[in-house]
Formats: C-alpha cells, structure tokens, sequence
C-alpha cells in the first residue's frame, strides 16, 4: 500500500463516527420462519425504505428484505462522514468493500477501452460501486442532492401518461422526503455564499436531512469565476427546476452532526414503528413466487436457510437498477429467449426487462494547484488530517465536512463549439428537451488520475511528504445516446448479473465527450485559473507515467477520455415506466409490473429515463408518489 493509503487511513483512527443504536431485538423477522406480512418490500435502499416507511403507516405490515447490514457497522467512519466519500468508488475491480458494496463489476467495455493501437487499458472491466446494506446506494453515493429539468419532468409525465410526475405535481412528493437546512453563510468563506433556496422545499419536515457544508473547497471559488467568465451564469439552486448554471449544491448530511443522512438513517425507524412490520438483514431474495400471474410471496435466505415471506397485498421490488431486473428475470418475467434458455418458467414475456440501462460517464484532467484541497489529508506528517479531525469532533466544522465536488456547472455547449459537431451528432442532440443540459462539470479537488482507485493514485510529480495540492476538473455526459443492458448468467440469485454500460458507444457521445474536454481545458486556461494552477499532470504522455498530452487530436483527447472514464453511479431505466402500448415497457406509471398483478418495481430501474442532474431527490420523490398511490387507493394492486 502506498503512503498516500496509510496516511488516509488515519481518518478512521481520528474520528469517531455519530453514535449508532440498531433496532430493538423485537423489529427483526424470525430467521427460517415462514411469515405473512400486507407488504414485502425486496431492498432496503433509497427508495424500499420510503415505501416501506409510508406502506407501514396506518397498522400496515411490512417485511424489508436487504442483502446487506447496517452500514454504520460495516463501514463506520467510510460511510459516515462526508469527506470520505471516494473510498471504495474507484473503477479498479478490486477497489470495494465486502461489507457494504456487491463489487459489481462490468462486461468489458469497448467504448472506455484504447483503440488497438493503444498502450494496455483494452477491455477495461470496471467496478461498479453498489450499496449492499440498509440504505442501500445512498449509504454509498457522493452526497449530492438536486431535481431535474421542468422539461424533463414533463417529459416524463407525457410517457407514461401521469400528469404527477410534471414538476408542479412531483415536485410535492420530492419535498415531503425532506428537511432542509440552508447554507451557514457565517462559517463559510465570504467568496462561498450560497442563497438560501428555503422556498423549494416549502414547510417541509421530512426525516432526510438535506444541507449545505460549513467548509468550501476554496478551489471551487476560482472555478465558479472562471465558469462565469465563459458563459455560464450563476444559479440561484439546482431544485426548482432549473439546472443551467453554475452554484455549490446541496448534499444529504445532517447538519447537527456532520454526517451521512440516508434513506436507512431517515426512514428505517419510521418504518419499524408501530410493532407490526420486521426487518430481514443479511437475508438475500432468491426469487419471487406466484399463483398464476399474481404474486403471492418472495423465498428468501438467510444464513443458509430458505424460507418464504408471503404478501396479503404486494410484492414492491426495490433491488436497483441492476437487481430488480434480475430478480425478475430469476422469477420468470423477462425477455422469453433468456428465460427459455436457462430453463425458467414464463410468467410474464417482456422483452424491456434489463434493457434501456442509462448512465452519466465521467472523465477529466488533474492539475497540481495553490489553494488547499483535500490531497492535504494524505500529507505524510499527519498534521491537515489532526488538525481536520479536530475540528469535526469539536464543532463539526472544517474540511471532514465536505465531500468534494462542492461546486458544479451545467450547460448545453456553447454555439461555436457545437457548430464542430457533426450534424448527426447535433440532430442527435436536438431530442432533448431545451432545458435539459448535456454536459455537467465538477471539481474532484484532489488526484484523481485514471479514476482506478482514489486512495492509492499517486500524481507524477508528488513529493515524498505528499505536501502538494490537486484538484481534477471533469466532466460528465448528462445527455447519454449510448445505452446498456443487465441481464442473468444463471438461475440464481447468488450469481451476479452481467452488466453491460456500453458506454460511450455511441459517435454522439463521443464527440460530444471529446468538446467537454476541450471546454475543461479552456476553463482551466483563463487567467483566473492559471493564477493558481502549477501543472497540469493528468493525462499522461502516451507510454509515459508523466507529463501532458502531446497534441490536441480528436483521437489523443477520446483515448485520454477512454483511460479514465469512469461512472458517476446512476445506472437506471432497466425496467422501464411507460404505457402499455410500448414494448419495451416493464412498468406502468404507478409501477406495476406488465402482464402480473400484486408486483410492483419501485427504484431508478423504473424510471422512463435517467433524467438530467443527480438522481437521488427523483428517486425518493418516485417512492413518495407510488406510496400515496397505494395508501390513497388510486392505483390496484391489478392493471
């Protein structure tokens, strides 16, 4: 291990993460006894347990299924405290953490692999970080917290022919999830400001806390003016509706303490309340059962030991974008070639299931900088990382606080650079909505260097007492044309699916990808960044473990772009939401699934599409409205 790790890994020894207290005894199912509950929920992540929560109001049961265990337990400061947030993120297979990630890892990857001609990276097979505990991926995401485009919202509206997912409507379902805490503008320096966008969230009370850091990257100030002096204007937030802009976002962490607010932290008590419901930890779905179409009950396993949890009402799958279509697909609903071939019983023929995967791709440059960064933490002599942790325990200020990436801007590109593009690419384009950005760019302040592993990656030019400041401007395709696909390689639940992102695939994307890196070294090349840049030191010359890149060929930036692409974790649309009429239909707007009746999928695999910004407030606001529909009766259990 590098001295960079062992540096970091004080971060565990120095602080302590908030006081955890799991459930009571009595909130746990019986390990190998059959039982029968209103609800089974399959996933306790971001959305299983919001509806769990809201289907258990009333005296309701519920049984919530989950892989994993608490994350608290499992990862402790990792998960807890926001600077740590790229631990267990990198695209290097080995870069995960049994204990609370499945360590996906893709198919290989032509589109982020070098050309032939290129020096190793061919069939790059990357991880994908995916929560395996309560809480699931948003016990493991970035922090980041935002709403798409009113386009996209209406966009979405008009597929699946439910006018409460346009904003107006959606919007109340995403607010009720939330309690939201505006910027302390007093500790924050005085170039960092943020405005208070208390009004989006209305007289919102909810149990997720969302909130603005008291500590920001000072590096972020200098890129928020140089963003500025390109075109892109300021932003007053990133939740009413607009994202075209450049302002400090908002991050799921609870302000009293610092520390991650999760769909586990927020919703699980809620949930468990009322003595009726049970928690099934480190108990894996194996598939789900039927009398004829109707879903009756799920088997499940635990320790070894099968048993079944049967359903009154319903089954809600809430596995992910990865796990839901394969639990379908293990319990006969899928496309039919699959399911005959590995010999599983047809209960519903649907051919979208495990395809329409979107995804956002990141990529970039790192640049040895003046300013302090988070590469501080791994100074050799301990003093940033002493000092940082100080704070965080005394008054839960300073740079632990934040999980980098405090600043983002989003834009269409610009008119003289997409006058470059192919007119392919440019009608390509044109589908999207006018509000609906194409390109997001964010500061990783620190090395991120091939994005393999960001805790051992080591810059070209460090010195042994790791004293230099990084920071790695990047960019991230939020208006993807290459799509994806999940699917089974077995029968079981104990098998992962094989994921395939085919990212970048797509001539779009790829030109489209080549222009953002040119608009990130152009950012970076305005007089207010050089004022504080030393070097650029990522990429590398082509053989070489140094120095820049060496032209400014469209075929040099895409094979840079191809060595260090990596995912910003939002893989979606697996089962897809739509109308009956369209094939690739999995799921109709309230989330039931085609051709069964008592199943429903609740979780970013039913989104229609991945729309623009972060996914985590659609996700919960998703889970809020498919729960009302239940609870309110708007939506049987039958279609």
């Amino acid at each position: 291990m590098l001295p960079r790790a062992l540096s970091l890994l004080g971060l565990a020894a120095l602080t302590l993460s908030r006081s955890f207290v799991p459930p009571p005894p009595q909130s746990f199912g019986v390990i190998g006894e059959n039982a029968t509950f209103d609800y089974v929920v399959i996933g306790g992540g971001t959305a299983g347990l919001v509806m769990a929560a809201r289907l258990s109001q009333g005296g309701r049961s519920v049984a919530i299924v989950e892989a994993g265990g608490f994350y608290e337990q499992g990862a402790g400061n990792i998960s807890t405290i926001p600077s740590n947030s790229v631990w267990y993120a990198g695209a290097a297979p080995n870069d995960t953490d049994p204990a609370i990630d499945w360590g996906f890892v893709t198919a290989p990857q032509a589109g982020v692999s070098l050309r032939p001609s290129g020096q190793g990276m061919a069939n790059r097979r990357l991880h994908y970080a995916r929560g395996k505990c309560l809480g699931g991926s948003s016990a493991r995401n970035y922090f980041t917290y935002m709403r798409a485009t009113r386009q996209a919202y209406e966009r979405w509206a008009r597929e699946v022919d439910d006018p409460g997912y346009s904003l107006d409507q959606f919007a109340l379902y995403m607010q009720r999830s939330i309690h939201f805490t505006p910027a302390d503008n007093e500790q924050r320096a005085p170039n960092a400001s943020v405005p208070d966008a208390s009004d989006a969230f209305c007289s919102s009370d909810g149990p997720l806390q969302v909130s603005i850091p008291p500590w920001a990257n000072p590096f972020s100030s200098f890129v928020k003016r140089a963003w500025e002096q390109l075109g892109i204007p300021p932003i007053r937030d990133f939740v009413t509706g607009r994202l075209q802009g450049v302002q400090y976002n908002m991050n799921t962490i609870d302000p009293a303490d610092q520390s991650r607010s999760s769909s586990e932290s927020a919703f699980l008590q809620l949930a468990l309340t009322g003595g009726s419901s049970r928690l099934y930890n480190q108990t894996l779905a194996h598939r789900i059962l039927f009398e004829g179409t109707t879903a009756t009950a799920v088997l499940v396993q635990t320790d070894g030991i099968e048993y079944v949890l049967s359903a009154r009402k319903e089954v809600i799958l809430s596995a992910g974008a990865f796990q839901s279509p394969q639990l379908l697909m293990l319990s006969g609903i899928g496309p039919a070639a699959t399911l005959q071939q590995h010999e599983i019983p047809v209960v519903s023929a649907l051919p979208g299931v495990g395809q329409n995967m979107w995804d956002h791709l990141l990529f970039g440059l790192s640049y040895r900088v003046t300013p302090l960064t988070h590469s501080a933490l791994s100074n050799t002599n301990g003093d940033t990382l002493a000092s940082a942790s100080a704070a965080y325990h005394a008054n839960q200020t300073g740079l632990l606080t934040n999980p980098g990436g405090d600043l983002i801007a989003w834009e269409k590109l610009p008119a003289a650079e997409r006058a470059a593009l192919s007119p392919a690419t440019q009608a390509a384009l044109a589908q999207f909505p006018a509000d609906w950005p194409e390109l997001e760019y964010l500061v990783l302040d620190a090395y991120s260097g091939n994005n393999e592993n960001y805790i051992t990656a080591t810059p070209p030019d460090d010195d042994t007492a790791h004293s230099f400041m990084y920071a790695s401007p990047s960019a991230v395709l939020v208006a993807p044309l290459s799509r994806g696909s999940v699917t089974i390689t077995s029968r079981h639940a104990t098998d992962p699916p094989l994921i395939n992102p085919n990212w970048l695939t797509h001539r779009a994307d790829q030109e489209l990808a080549i222009a953002a890196f040119r608009r990130l070294r152009a950012m970076m090349a305005t007089e207010i960044m050089q004022s504080v840049t030393v070097a650029e030191v990522y990429p590398p010359l082509p053989g070489s473990g140094s120095g820049n890149l060496t032209s400014d060929s469209d075929d040099e930036i895409l094979d840079t772009i191809r060595r260090n692409a990596i995912m910003t974790f939002h893989a979606s649309c697996t089962c897809k939401m739509g109308r009956r009429g369209d094939p690739m239909a999995v799921v109709d707007a309230q989330g039931r699934v085609f051709g069964t009746e008592g199943l429903r999928v609740v979780d970013a695999s039913a989104m229609p599409f991945l729309p623009p910004g972060h996914p985590q407030g659609s996700i919960y606001g998703l889970a809020e409205k498919i729960a009302d529909d239940i609870i309110r009766g708007n939506a049987s259990a039958s279609i």
